[in-house]
C-alpha cells in the first residue's frame, strides 16, 4: 500500500495542492488502510475495497465518536484517493463514490465582540507606547520594531480578513501606501488566486508606522522577527499572546470572521463585496456570516417584553 499512498501523494503535490491537505490525506489514508488490515488480517490493494469497506469505517468512526467533520474528511480524502486510483489503473471502480457522508449543521463563525476588538487593540496599543517611551525620543529598539509590528499585524487583519498563510506571505512591496488610500496585495491567495484588498485608514497608520522602523536587513518579507519572515507560526504566536494579555481568545481566522461580520452588519456592505474582499470563490461560503450566532438568538429572546 505505501508505494500506492506515496505515488498519490506525489500526484496530490504536482496538483500544488496546500501542505494542509496533503497532511490530512496522508494521515486519513493511513489509517483507513491500518484499520481495514486489522479487519481482513492481511494487507489489502486499492483494487479490492469495496463500498461495504468503506461503509464499515464510516460506522467505526462515528461509533468511535468523531466528529462528522472528521468523517466527512475522511471520506473526502478516500474519494479522491480512489478516483486517482480509478484514472492510473490501480482500481476499477471508485468505492467511496457513492458513500454518503454526515451530515452537519453549519457552525457560524464566531466573530470578536466590539468589547474584545476594543481591548485587542488597546493592549497593542499600549505595548507600542511603553515600549516608545523606554527608548525615549526618537529612538529605536528592538522592543519598539516588534511592538509597532504586532499592532500593525493585529490591525491588518482585522481591517483586511487576510487568511494568516496570505499574511504570512505578504512581501513588503505588497503594501501601497498613499496619502489618502492604500491597498495589500494577495498574490497567491487560497487557489493561487490574485487579489488586492483596500486598506482603511488605521491599517494604513500601523502599517506606516511599522515600515518606518522595520529592519531592512531579513529580506523582503513584510512581517519579519529576530531571525527572519514571522511565518505563520509566528503570527499565531504574537496574536495568542496579545489575546492572552487582553484576555481574548483570538486566532487569524477569528479575525477574518470578525472582518466579514463587521462588513455586513456595520458596514451593510453585500455578499458580493466581501466575498471578493475575502477572496471566497462562491458567495454561499460567504453567506454563513449572515446567519445569526448564539448570542444573537440569545439577545433576541431576552428582547421579548
Amino acid at each position: 500500500m505505501d508505494q500506492h499512498l506515496e505515488a498519490f501523494i506525489a500526484h496530490l503535490q504536482v496538483q500544488d495542492r496546500s501542505p494542509h491537505t496533503i497532511a490530512a490525506y496522508r494521515r486519513d489514508l493511513t489509517a483507513f488502510f491500518d484499520w481495514l488490515r486489522q479487519q481482513v488480517g492481511r494487507e489489502v490493494k486499492p483494487v479490492e475495497v469495496t463500498p461495504f469497506d468503506v461503509q464499515a469505517y464510516r460506522d467505526h468512526l462515528i461509533a468511535f465518536g468523531r466528529k462528522p467533520a472528521t468523517v466527512n474528511r475522511a471520506l473526502a480524502a478516500l474519494r479522491a484517493f480512489f478516483a486517482w486510483a480509478v484514472e492510473t489503473g490501480r482500481a476499477a471502480t471508485n468505492p467511496a463514490a457513492g458513500v454518503k457522508g454526515v451530515r452537519q449543521a453549519r457552525r457560524v463563525p464566531k466573530a470578536l465582540t466590539p468589547q474584545e476588538v476594543y481591548r485587542l487593540r488597546r493592549e497593542a496599543a499600549a505595548r507600542r507606547q511603553v515600549a516608545e517611551a523606554k527608548a525615549g525620543p526618537g529612538k529605536v529598539t528592538s522592543t519598539v520594531v516588534n511592538a509597532r509590528r504586532d499592532e500593525a499585524l493585529l490591525t491588518l487583519l482585522l481591517y483586511t480578513g487576510l487568511r494568516v498563510g496570505e499574511a504570512a506571505s505578504l512581501r513588503v512591496e505588497d503594501v501601497v501606501l498613499n496619502e489618502r488610500s492604500g491597498k495589500v496585495i494577495v498574490r497567491a491567495g487560497k487557489g493561487q488566486k490574485y487579489r488586492e484588498v483596500p486598506l482603511h485608514r488605521e491599517a494604513r497608520e500601523a502599517l506606516r508606522a511599522y515600515l518606518a522602523v522595520r529592519p531592512g536587513d531579513r529580506g523582503n518579507a513584510l512581517f519579519v522577527g529576530q531571525r527572519g519572515p514571522l511565518g505563520v507560526r509566528g503570527i499565531q504566536m504574537r496574536l495568542r499572546a496579545l489575546g492572552e494579555a487582553a484576555g481574548v481568545e483570538v486566532t487569524p481566522h477569528r479575525l477574518r470572521h470578525t472582518f466579514a461580520t463587521r462588513l455586513l452588519r456595520e458596514a451593510g456592505a453585500d455578499l458580493v463585496t466581501v466575498a471578493t474582499l475575502l477572496g471566497h470563490e462562491s458567495v454561499a461560503t460567504t453567506a454563513i456570516y449572515t446567519q445569526p450566532g448564539e448570542a444573537d438568538l440569545a439577545e433576541a429572546v431576552e428582547g421579548l417584553g
